[in-house]
């Protein structure tokens, strides 16, 4: 989406006002913004045609939530506000969702939010369209006007929504929070500490819920972290709403400064559904999470907008108690309580353990590595801190929760250790454990090369854990993960089939046939798995409701695609793969649980007790459970974490384990082995700690061999629309560069780097099937010097031990694509290849051996390889030039005197100038051609680079467009 998209609306008509002798006037609405048209005297069908444009500069999120409201009003004289005659109400996520993210010639049903009982109001034609700045709207083919007169058949509504809606009222009750920020460490706040003495409670929260446009809050706990508010809000609004999300925040009741505590939003697409057998919304009552800026002040008042719900949250807020229900409303009832405005009353609490039994959670996590820290953090020590929901964080720890009693003994006598003073309470648990041990100790960076450090994490990695209380509704997040592995695989699957299509390896349908019995089978299991635990007694009615439309979706698409697989021919591909799509989206969508339970895990990066960066970890990916398909499917496992603020800032391997405390017997399973277990000594040197260290005594060397032969469709990084890209290659702790070819989007190193000694801790049969990955970022060499990043990629190498030989299928290894990233968006491939070869008894020389460099003029640089290197045969690419048309200006500037230049793999011609592209846009000079090293593996042809330039006074030249032509193959001469 663009930054800033707009949202244009054209008022076209109205018909059937309702009313006599009116003077109707439109009032548009967006958001905060009013516009009206103008007045048209007594007419109940105005013609006005008149366009409006809102323009607002804020996130995609916020833009869709905000209501599209328009009203007719009566208007006798501009002076007076009028009288509403009736009015529509959507959001702009629902316009962006539609076709060409615009409705077109449709009519609006208008209605009086006044009169419950009253019908419709009249009609108002419009277009309403969500755009890119500076985009142009399409319009669709001009249907007769005789169809758009037809105003039935051309609602102003998405598909599937009836026209007749219902009034409705939607019940939010609110019942408690707890876990609020200790906030306000103002000056001002000390004063009233100093007045009032220590203890008082900083904050006095309130929640404020937001839905269609309208507001509603509950009433202000004074000074409280576990406010109790047993309120509930009331809207009153049509059925089915043509709005997405409820946005619902706690805050903090403040004279001078009202501010979000946390946020949450309800999307109603995730609590209901709208099939024959499907149900109102509901949810709850359920704990929501929420996250936003973290509460130690040096990052706080630039991330306030976390709070609001913009963007990732960096640390846990609060969570809230709540829960929501709809009734339509019988409008013909004489006794109805026909008021559209907000209500808020008294509700009924709800039992302590309706949301589940209380359980004590352990979280266990090893540091196994920390590199590709950046440099510009400075080089004090660093250290991790690990929290869950409150537990772990030293600002402002959470105590067990009271349902428990105070133990016995514990007299606080026992030795402090270094460790001690780490942990967030001293006092031991019930065999003498600590509660929790959630940071590590603080070590010193080590450099890597001019811009990142990495931690010595060599044979001893640290460990934290965390011991925690949560309400057991692991069922949710059980079934969300099932879900999410069959679509995992899926997605998988399909990446195979279109790799296989697109490097025309045979028969792509047997595979796809093979992803959709394996999506099947999937199916059943879930249908099998998920109906545990039914008759739960904490389970609520959208727990209920899910699971049934959860199974019927799975039971459904697993017969579906038993169908597909036996429809899928080589002919049939292209639109089975389609249909398969579509349901990846379900899958993904069903997967997400909308009442939350364990809140998510940040690990947090710190150095000299500031926080730096940080990774968020949903608890479901690391839940354990004894059903293999339950399972998160990081638990136990060493994962790769990139840890940012806002940007990337540091690579971690860190292994996870989440599970009941009384399940944790194999928390270490997953663990690379050969390690040994450090753990504190204390009192009575209980043997049952869990560790705070990890020894790892057996370690194997390696040689990493890095092919990197070529990058292409780079991201143009001048404004000549050319880069000089160079690749830097890491592993482990150590880094190294190919060199920087100047001038190319597609550059060929054809180079090999070679990492010795790479030391990996654990059993050989280990790395062999998941070594650690690579790796890759591209830069562009800045003429000062600078390199600027232009995207990253990664890569895991194929590896040898050293009791294998190095023969097919396997070695050589085969150069492959990867897709480069920027952020979130692609930005071009490298080609290269990988290979990890274990340094044996006997030394380097058991190694292939790596023929040495055929031309010397590249000096100490490495090709890479016969054998790994494609075989190259020379083509003549022949290029015939006619001319140059509808040139758009540049900065302003008219292009003057054009040039095209053409580039395959370094090589290429310019055509003629055009001395002035007005008078003649043509070249005079026709046909120009060059030879070119080509690989003979057509596949592996890299693009033609079509580039055109405005040659300007003193040898410069300004990029006006450019152009790839992706493959080559079908202009070969056969």
């Amino acid at each position: 989406t663009n930054p800033s998209p707009q949202v244009s609306i054209t008022i076209i008509e109205a018909r059937q006002l309702v009313g006599l002798n009116m003077d109707p006037v439109v009032c548009v609405e967006v958001g905060e913004e009013k516009k009206y048209t103008s007045m048209k005297e007594s007419t109940n069908c105005p013609y006005y045609n008149e366009y409006f444009v809102f323009d607002f500069h804020v996130p995609p999120d916020v833009m869709f939530d905000k209501i599209i409201k328009l009203s007719v009003i009566h208007s006798k004289n501009l002076l007076r506000s009028g009288t509403l005659v009736g009015s529509f109400k959507m959001d702009v996520g629902t316009v962006y969702t539609q076709p060409e993210h615009q409705f077109y010639h449709k009519w609006a049903i208008l209605s009086d939010p006044e009169d419950l009982t009253a019908g419709l109001k009249g009609y108002l034609k419009c277009d309403i369209a969500v755009v890119g700045e500076g985009d142009n709207i399409k319009t669709p083919h001009k249907a007769n006007e005789t169809d758009e007169d037809d105003i039935e058949g051309n609602l102003l509504l998405p598909d599937g929504v009836p026209p007749e809606r219902q009034w409705a009222r939607f019940y939010i009750k609110i019942y408690r929070a707890e876990g609020l920020p200790r906030m306000n460490t103002s000056i001002m706040a000390n004063v009233k500490k100093a007045l009032i003495g220590e203890n008082k409670d900083l904050v006095d929260p309130y929640v404020q819920v937001v839905f269609a446009g309208q507001k509603g809050k509950t009433s202000v706990q004074k000074s409280s972290y576990e406010p109790l508010w047993n309120e509930q809000i009331v809207f009153t609004e049509m059925f089915p709403p043509l709005c997405k999300r409820i946005k619902i925040q706690i805050r903090d009741s403040d004279k001078v400064n009202d501010v979000a505590i946390g946020t949450h939003f309800i999307d109603l697409r995730k609590i209901s559904n709208e099939g024959d057998k499907g149900f109102l919304p509901t949810f709850g009552p359920a704990w929501v999470n929420m996250y936003g800026s973290t509460r130690n002040y040096t990052l706080m008042d630039e991330h306030q907008e976390l709070n609001e719900g913009l963007g990732e949250g960096v640390s846990f807020r609060a969570r809230l108690l709540m829960s929501l229900a709809v009734e339509i409303l019988d409008t013909t009832n004489p006794e109805i309580n026909s008021s559209t405005e907000v209500q808020v009353e008294q509700a009924t609490s709800v039992a302590d353990n309706c949301t589940g039994k209380m359980e004590e959670f352990f979280l266990f996590g090893a540091f196994l590595e920390a590199t590709m820290i950046d440099r510009k953090i400075g080089d004090k020590p660093i250290n991790f801190e690990v929290t869950i929901g409150n537990y772990g964080n030293q600002v402002d720890g959470m105590t067990k929760p009271i349902l428990r009693r105070k133990k016995e003994g514990g007299d606080g006598e026992e030795e402090e250790s270094e460790l001690l003073q780490n942990s967030s309470e001293d006092e031991g648990d019930e065999d003498g454990e600590l509660v929790s041990v959630s940071s590590s100790q603080p070590v010193k960076p080590l450099v890597t090369d001019r811009n990142y450090f990495h931690l010595p994490y060599f044979e001893k990695k640290p460990c934290i854990y965390i011991k925690s209380w949560w309400q057991d509704q692991r069922r949710r997040l059980y079934n969300a993960n099932i879900m999410d592995k069959i679509a995992d695989k899926l997605e998988e699957g399909l990446n195979d089939v279109q790799e296989m299509i697109k490097t025309e390896k045979p028969h792509p349908e047997r595979r796809l046939r093979g992803v959709l019995e394996e999506l099947s089978s999937g199916c059943l299991r879930f249908v099998t798995l998920a109906d545990k635990d039914q008759h739960h007694s904490s389970r609520t009615r959208l727990d209920r409701e899910r699971l049934k439309s959860c199974m019927r979706e799975l039971e459904n698409m697993g017969q579906q695609a038993t169908t597909l697989r036996s429809q899928v021919k080589k002919n049939t591909m292209k639109d089975k793969l389609k249909l398969v799509q579509n349901f990846l989206q379900k899958l993904r969508f069903l997967a997400d649980e909308p009442q939350h339970s364990i809140p998510d895990i940040f690990i947090w990066m710190m150095s000299n007790n500031k926080r730096i960066a940080y990774a968020r970890v949903p608890s479901k990916d690391i839940l354990y459970s004894i059903v293999d398909e339950e399972m998160g499917k990081d638990c136990a496992k060493v994962k790769t974490l990139f840890l940012k603020v806002p940007v990337f800032q540091a690579k971690m391997e860190m292994y996870l384990w989440l599970g009941l405390n009384k399940q944790r017997k194999d928390f270490l399973s997953g663990l690379p082995c050969g390690f040994e277990e450090k753990k504190t000594t204390r009192g009575q040197n209980l043997p049952s700690f869990p560790p705070i260290s990890l020894l790892y005594t057996k370690k194997q060397v390696f040689q990493l061999r890095a092919h990197m032969y070529q990058a292409r469709s780079l991201f143009a990084a001048d404004s000549s629309g050319l880069s000089d890209p160079f690749a830097r290659v890491f592993f482990i702790s150590q880094s190294q560069c190919t060199e920087v070819l100047n001038e190319t989007l597609c550059p060929t190193w054809d180079q090999l780097l070679v990492f010795d000694n790479v030391e990996l801790y654990g059993e050989a049969h280990e790395m062999r099937d998941d070594p650690p990955i690579i790796v890759i970022e591209i830069y562009d060499q800045d003429t000062v010097g600078k390199a600027d990043f232009m995207g990253r990629t990664f890569a895991k190498p194929v590896v040898k031990m050293s009791d294998e030989h190095y023969c097919p299928p396997r070695f050589p290894p085969q150069l492959e694509y990867y897709q480069i990233y920027r952020g979130n968006s692609t930005a071009g491939d490298l080609l290269a290849a990988f290979e990890l070869l274990q340094i044996g008894p006997g030394g380097k020389s058991d190694l292939p051996p790596i023929d040495g460099p055929t031309d010397m003029d590249r000096g100490p640089i490495l090709p890479v390889p016969l054998g790994i290197r494609p075989v190259l045969s020379k083509y003549r690419v022949e290029i015939l030039f006619w001319g140059l048309r509808d040139l758009k200006r540049v900065n302003l500037a008219q292009v003057d005197r054009p040039r095209v230049d053409i580039e395959c793999a370094g090589k290429g011609v310019q055509s003629s100038l055009i001395q002035n592209y007005k008078k003649n846009p043509n070249f005079s000079t026709l046909v120009k051609w060059f030879e070119v090293d080509l690989p003979e593996n057509e596949l592996l042809h890299p693009p033609l680079n079509i580039r055109v330039v405005d040659c300007r006074a003193f040898g410069r030249y300004t990029l006006v467009g450019s152009h790839a032509v992706s493959s080559l193959r079908k202009f070969i001469y056969r």
